[in-house]
């Protein structure tokens, strides 16, 4: 669908479509980097494959997890690409990360999207990182939070002997949808620490090399082992010595300040309350560092073994193994009874609150046993917190669990005995514990920063399903930044004093990349809500949240991608839709781009009819004439200030249409382009000039005849009845066309579509109106002419006189509408055309007049005849022109110019300048210029 791409536009500032839809002119400088275009492309090729066809509510589930999916993995791979580019050669040990970039479902990313590394290539790094772990949220969360299968419940057995803790996990997960929650929770941030954190082997390194040992990672304290060999055969000793012997007391470590351990059993120095040698506790140090990635990684107990066998100390993985919770559904999982692993659990803790010589043991054990002061000790990030959190909660879900299914004497025992920490109390209500938690993070001082990052506040949200939430203080907090310089119509702002412009949580305007991944995210949700049956109805907060949409499509202007904007708009609301593509497409220029878009907008099932009928409406809507008081007689004015002469009869204003503006304003153009987009769509004869038409009537009560010019040369009538019925028109700078259409003299034989008299009178207002500008654009042209026919410095040849004559014919041809009842058949009960009519018709006239007595005696004598002419018919009975003048007090102006006319006759010769010769209706009606020779 969006295979075929319109010329792209020229960017302009950001969010100011239009004057008045200035939404937050500060980011007008920002571009769109080339890495964000290929993003927002792939990621929108991506989307439109859920707006192909309709399917059952399950297939379109499906479809958006699978999408959600292919997110993750174009964010991963986007993750390799700047890893390789910053670091060329990958370092060895155990850090592993999906390669998933080879993936058909990829998103098709590969090394050579991707150059060398700029300067801000580790920021872009950590961005993508952060982006792959949203998705991998919401890849997780979303088919547990939008699939039915949660609502199945397994059969409870009684418990047997027979069932281990294995099996009971097993049917912990598939009973509780919290659970579930948690641990996938878990397993992302498991995943993720995998995945960013550098190697273990790095991270122990330093540790390694205080540790005084080189190469040698295995074999456990070497250094307090020698200097126990060593006192021992110094001494003579023999056997294992008493800590509290008088021997023992010889024994010191390096330093002599503190007393050696006596033994090397693995608890020997909480035992005995004596230290190992400095170079052993930094061994010690690396070795629990270690473990406690292992466990924050989520690595497998096949993975825990083998790394602790190459460091022969299998027995810590002996300890880690009752209940790593390592990611993956196929992890390994030990056969141990429920009753062992409830012993366990609280041994673990005991270890991890009274036991150890170093923070990263009491860490394992704080992990191993779901306690969360001894966890947060180490914790460096947001992730780590919430790891800690949720490792803890879901560890006491998973004992009230083992409680409930073990003998009750049994547990009971066990309760008296041996105390645990229970992370359910501690946080409370179950359903609001998830949010608390994340939102005490925003006050902790090691990860408020963190935690109001924009991404980070994502991703709180997708954990704690507060997502509608988030993306509506995220609109409220969009609008109010694009209102701040001004008032903004494509990003309104919304009155909720909880959410405040500089929340560093949101997104601002000029993030893209942040936008693009909110903007998704959004769209994914809402339609799984939709699916679920919720209320999407019209609303502030829907409106708000639509916001989102509204800027990503802006950012898209931005950023080139025009033929990508129909997409998103389908996904408004169809008004807010409508509104936004209008507003962000007014560089589109060329028919062509302009069809491409329209196809594609039929492809997503918009009404592209409604659509183009919509345009020139809501700008009208959005942006009406203010009202203020005018004289509306001497509001319009074509002559100087200066007495008529016999040669040019009274002198016209040159450019009394005033200096030509760079461009036009910007909601003048937009109108003018809201017409154009109808010479695209069949049909639509009404509606286009009841458009037209409000929109000439605008143009004309402003006085603003530099619009009004434009829009009489860029959507002609003519053109109108040429693309929407077939009319053939030779020469359209002769009004009369219309006339004999409409009276038959031009036959529906010469048309493709047969027009009724009501369209055609819905047509008339639009070509009187169109008539006038064409007159007036003339008489500006000939007026400039005049003034340098008077200029002696100028030498004028006959070029310049032929083109005069071309302007007298268009001004002639132009009149005949205006001098026939103009707008009087839209007159009745209409205040603006009777506004229209005073403003316009009396000075139109009277310069028609000088217009013709310059031509009369600087072309040809006619055309002071033509002058006459008018005169006659201006004093018709049925003329509609000399009660305008007369009610405008003009009559005697009109009287005055015809006299001069007549003298001008009287001492004319008959020279002939330019192009053209006498008129044809003239001649026939009996005018020669003999009649007025003076012999």
């Amino acid at each position: 669908m969006l295979a075929q791409r319109p010329q792209r536009m020229a960017g302009f500032d950001y969010g100011r479509v239009q004057e008045e839809d200035g939404e937050a002119s500060q980011e007008s400088d920002m571009t769109s980097s080339p890495g964000f275009i290929d993003d927002a492309e792939r990621f929108a090729k991506a989307l439109d494959t859920l707006s192909v066809a309709k399917k059952p509510a399950a297939e379109q589930r499906a479809d958006i997890f699978a999408l959600v999916t292919r997110y993750h993995k174009y964010a991963t791979a986007k993750v390799q690409a700047l890893r390789k580019a910053l670091k060329p050669t990958s370092g060895a040990g155990l850090r592993r990360s999906d390669d998933s970039s080879s993936s058909q479902d990829s998103m098709d990313v590969d090394d050579a999207d991707h150059p060398a590394p700029a300067s801000d290539s580790a920021d872009e790094l950590g961005r993508w990182e952060q982006e792959a772990q949203v998705w991998d949220l919401l890849r997780r969360l979303l088919p547990l939070r939008y699939s039915a299968r949660n609502t199945l419940r397994p059969i409870r057995r009684d418990v047997s002997r027979f069932q281990s803790t294995s099996d009971l996990w097993d049917e912990f997960l598939q009973s509780d949808p919290t659970a579930q929650e948690r641990k996938a929770v878990l397993e992302c941030l498991q995943a993720s620490a995998d995945d960013v954190r550098a190697d273990i082997d790095d991270l122990v390194r330093d540790y390694q090399q205080q540790a005084e040992r080189g190469d040698i990672i295995a074999y456990g304290w070497l250094h307090t082992r020698s200097a126990i060999k060593v006192q021992k055969s110094v001494n003579s000793w023999t056997g294992p010595l008493d800590p509290t012997s008088a021997d023992a007391g010889q024994l010191v470590d390096v330093n002599g300040s503190n007393p050696l351990v006596t033994q090397l059993d693995p608890d020997v120095a909480t035992r005995q309350g004596r230290k190992l040698e400095p170079q052993d506790e930094y061994f010690e140090r690396a070795i629990w560092l270690g473990c406690y990635e292992l466990l924050r990684r989520g690595r497998s107990l096949n993975e825990i073994r083998d790394w602790c066998v190459e460091r022969t100390e299998v027995w810590r993985a002996v300890g880690m193994s009752a209940m790593p919770l390592s990611k993956g559904t196929d992890a390994e999982q030990p056969c141990t009874a429920p009753l062992s692993t409830l012993l366990w659990r609280r041994t673990c803790f005991a270890l991890a609150r009274q036991g150890g010589t170093d923070d990263f043991e009491r860490a394992v054990y704080g992990i191993l046993s779901g306690d969360i002061t001894s966890v947060e000790k180490v914790c460096g990030s947001w992730d780590d917190f919430v790891f800690a959190h949720y490792n803890a909660l879901l560890r006491a879900q998973f004992d009230e669990y083992l409680v409930k299914r073990t003998p009750p004497d049994s547990t009971a025992k066990i309760h008296q005995a041996f105390p645990s920490f229970n992370a359910l109390q501690f946080h409370g209500d179950t359903s609001a514990a998830s949010e608390r938690l994340l939102s005490s993070l925003e006050s902790n001082r090691k990860t408020s920063a963190e935690a109001k990052t924009p991404l980070k506040a994502l991703q709180a949200a997708i954990i704690s399903n507060n997502l509608t939430q988030y993306m509506h203080e995220l609109g409220v907090a969009l609008g109010k930044r694009a209102n701040q310089k001004g008032p903004s119509h494509l990003i309104p702002e919304f009155d909720d004093a909880t959410v405040s412009a500089n929340d560093p949580r949101f997104f601002m305007l000029n993030d893209h990349e942040g936008l693009r991944v909110a903007t998704h995210v959004y769209l994914v949700v809402s339609h799984l809500d939709r699916l679920q049956g919720a209320d999407y109805t019209e609303s502030d907060s829907r409106r708000a949240r639509d916001n989102i949409i509204s800027t990503y499509v802006s950012i898209l202007r931005l950023a080139n991608l025009t033929d990508l904007m129909p997409l998103y708009c389908s996904k408004l609301k169809e008004d807010r839709g409508f509104f936004t593509l209008s507003r962000n497409i007014t560089r589109l220029e060329m028919p062509s781009d302009r069809s491409i878009l329209l196809k594609n907008m039929t492809k997503l099932g918009m009404n592209v009819a409604k659509f183009v009928v919509y345009q020139p409406q809501s700008i009208l809507e959005q942006s009406p004439i203010p009202q203020y008081d005018m004289q509306v007689f001497d509001a319009f004015k074509v002559f100087l200030n200066a007495p008529p002469t016999l040669k040019y009869g009274r002198p016209l204003k040159p450019d009394f249409f005033g200096e030509d503006p760079e461009a036009l304003e910007a909601t003048d153009e937009s109108l003018i382009q809201s017409l154009e987009w109808f010479f695209l769509v069949d049909g639509l004869w009404e509606e286009f000039f009841a458009a037209g038409t409000a929109i000439y009537k605008r143009f004309l009560k402003r006085f603003n005849l530099h619009a009004a010019r434009s829009l009489s040369e860029r959507v002609q009538c003519v053109d109108i009845f040429r693309r929407k019925t077939g009319l053939t028109i030779m020469d359209d700078t002769d009004a009369s066309w219309f006339d004999d259409l409409c009276s038959g003299a031009i036959t529906a034989s010469h048309l493709d579509v047969e027009l009724t008299s009501e369209q055609l009178a819905s047509a008339r207002p639009f070509f009187e109106m169109e008539s006038l500008v064409r007159a007036l654009d003339s008489m500006e042209t000939i007026a400039s002419s005049e003034a340098m026919a008077q200029d002696p410095t100028e030498d004028l040849g006959r070029d310049f006189w032929n083109h005069v004559s071309h302007e007298i014919l268009s001004i002639k041809g132009s009149m005949r509408p205006i001098l026939k009842n103009w707008l009087g058949e839209s007159q009745a009960g209409n205040d603006d055309i009777a506004f229209l009519r005073d403003a316009y018709l009396p000075e139109t006239i009277i310069g028609y007049v000088s217009v013709l007595h310059f031509a009369g005696t600087s072309l040809s004598r006619e055309n002071l005849l033509e002058c006459m002419e008018l005169a006659a018919t201006i004093a018709r009975k049925d003329s509609d022109v000399a009660s305008v003048l007369m009610k405008a007090g003009r009559m005697k102006e009109v009287v005055e110019g015809f006299a001069n006319c007549s003298k001008a006759i009287a001492i004319s010769n008959n020279e002939k300048k330019g192009v053209g010769g006498s008129s044809k209706k003239l001649r026939e009606s009996g005018w020669t210029r003999e009649l007025w020779s003076v012999k």
